[in-house]
């Protein structure tokens, strides 16, 4: 059985996919996913369904998404040859999904995240980062997240996506791929433009690329907006880069590992 949440909430067993029901009670589900094999208090299900305030019966509306789920989780366990892969169960004051953590694809990505910083080799944290960020189908909880829950669950998860998009692209640079990355790059930063180390990233293979002009104006459109729109002015890494783009430092320039290095 395979839950996954980095994009609409989906499960599917056997290749195949579930019917989960209503959008509260794939939101239900997604809240148990998010943490599994932790207790999650009745009281925090009801603040994230109804965050305007709760009905007078909210309780056992829970009650009744968490029984469905029950259902549909048994009635999938028995289209597989692996007793009990999921069961929710009731703990004091709230319920657990039980589960190997690995079943859902926002803790496989975070592993493969995790080791990717372990990585000494860039070879393999580019690979790794690339199926990483592969599990991902759109924005987390996309069918069920409303503006209140986006800010609750999926902030974290939207950050760790970006980060490992920064350190994908950080890793390929230090692997020479400059050129072949300028396109990609300059349209994250026109869909991200305050994130900054995106903007460094893009200065960087641009310089490279013999394009240290429009490595400036890529900075001076972001301190423009920056302090337009925000009031700030860049990071003072990004103005390191300005600077040293304006200086043609040494330091920017790529050097392959050695050979030694390399085995």
């Amino acid at each position: 059985m395979e839950f996954q949440l980095l994009g609409p909430v989906q499960v599917r067993t056997n290749g195949k996919l579930i019917d989960l029901g209503d959008r509260k009670q794939r939101l239900v589900l997604a809240i148990l996913l998010l943490e599994p094999n932790r207790l999650i208090p009745v009281s925090r299900l009801i603040s994230l369904l109804w965050p305007e305030g709760p009905p007078r019966s909210a309780r056992r509306i829970v009650q009744a998404h968490i029984s469905r789920l029950r259902g549909m989780l048994s009635r999938c366990q028995l289209q597989t040859s692996v007793p009990a892969e999921a069961v929710v169960v009731r703990r004091g004051p709230g319920y657990m999904l039980v589960c190997d953590p690995d079943q859902v694809d926002a803790h496989l990505f975070r592993g493969l995240l995790d080791r990717s910083r372990q990585s000494a080799d860039d070879h393999h944290r580019v690979n790794l980062l690339r199926q990483a960020l592969g599990l991902w189908r759109g924005p987390a909880l996309a069918d069920v997240a409303s503006e209140e829950v986006h800010e609750e669950l999926r902030r974290s998860l939207e950050e760790a996506r970006m980060a490992a998009v920064e350190e994908r692209f950080a890793a390929e640079l230090r692997l020479g791929h400059d050129r072949q990355l300028i396109d990609e790059l300059g349209d994250l930063v026109a869909r991200h433009p305050y994130r900054q180390q995106l903007v460094a990233i893009l200065m960087l293979a641009l310089y490279r690329a013999g394009r240290a002009a429009e490595s400036l104006a890529a900075y001076e459109r972001t301190r423009q907006r920056l302090v337009a729109e925000l009031g700030l002015e860049p990071s003072a890494e990004l103005q390191r880069m300005q600077l040293a783009v304006l200086r043609a430092e040494p330091t920017l320039a790529h050097h392959p590992p050695t050979a030694a290095w390399r085995r």
